[in-house]
């Protein structure tokens, strides 16, 4: 992959970027399907159980295919969840539609010569961005013509971690004004547990972040109470945030 991402290439890469920090996702997607040449960029939310559709963002609301209730009831049979559960489209690595099944499989699909082909769209890019035991996000790049070179894909690889950043920024709840004197009475780890607690997370949401198991962090969390004489996750807040 090095070789092929020259420096002009990287500069290119970092405006995308900038476009994911400066003016949201939306705008990084529209910067990215014109680094890689795309007709339409997306980037949907989907559980794993149920393969239900729960959100998508792109780059022209118009091209959201959510409008569409028929899209949605088709759209659990799209390869791409097979491919993932089978490990041909593991976190961070992109492939294209026409690598997870050939073009007679596609045909034979509605999602595909209802929804794709009436549109344009011959052939897409896909990489799983973000994912846990609940859902996931597949960044989805469309293009009107069959096949993507493997500097598409380097260049896709590259920036799926900042799309990842942008949306979880996104996402974030507003945090409440800290009171530092009561963190100082806290380790380093404890203080990371007690700021996602201000941003409402539970623990299995915290864990991950963390990299720690959720039995850990209701460790930190007892730890926390004892050493600020609390007793619950909101008597927490309330202190936290400097509420009488």
């Amino acid at each position: 992959m090095g070789s092929e991402l020259t420096a002009r290439h990287l500069d290119r890469a970092l405006e995308v970027v900038r476009e994911f920090r400066s003016a949201g996702t939306a705008a990084g997607l529209a910067g990215l399907g014109r680094l890689v040449g795309c007709d339409f960029v997306s980037c949907t939310s989907a559980e794993h159980t149920t393969r239900r559709l729960t959100g998508a963002v792109t780059e022209r609301p118009e091209d959201n295919l959510m409008r569409h209730p028929e899209f949605r009831a088709q759209v659990s049979r799209h390869p791409a969840f097979a491919a993932h559960r089978s490990g041909r489209l593991p976190l961070g690595t992109s492939a294209a539609l026409t690598d997870l099944a050939d073009l007679r499989t596609l045909r034979a699909l509605p999602l595909y010569t209802d929804f794709y082909r009436p549109r344009g769209t011959i052939d897409q890019l896909l990489c799983v961005v973000e994912v846990d035991d609940r859902a996931g996000r597949i960044l989805t790049l469309s293009r009107s013509r069959p096949g993507f070179s493997s500097l598409d894909r380097a260049l896709v690889d590259l920036l799926a971690p900042h799309l990842a950043q942008a949306l979880a920024r996104e996402e974030r709840p507003p945090v409440h004004p800290v009171d530092a004197a009561a963190t100082e009475l806290l380790t380093a780890r404890e203080r990371q547990v007690a700021e996602a607690v201000t941003r409402a997370a539970c623990d299995r949401e915290i864990a991950r972040r963390l990299g720690i198991s959720p039995r850990t962090v209701q460790k930190h969390l007892q730890q926390i109470y004892r050493k600020l004489d609390l007793t619950s996750r909101t008597e927490l807040l309330v202190r936290l945030s400097g509420a009488s």
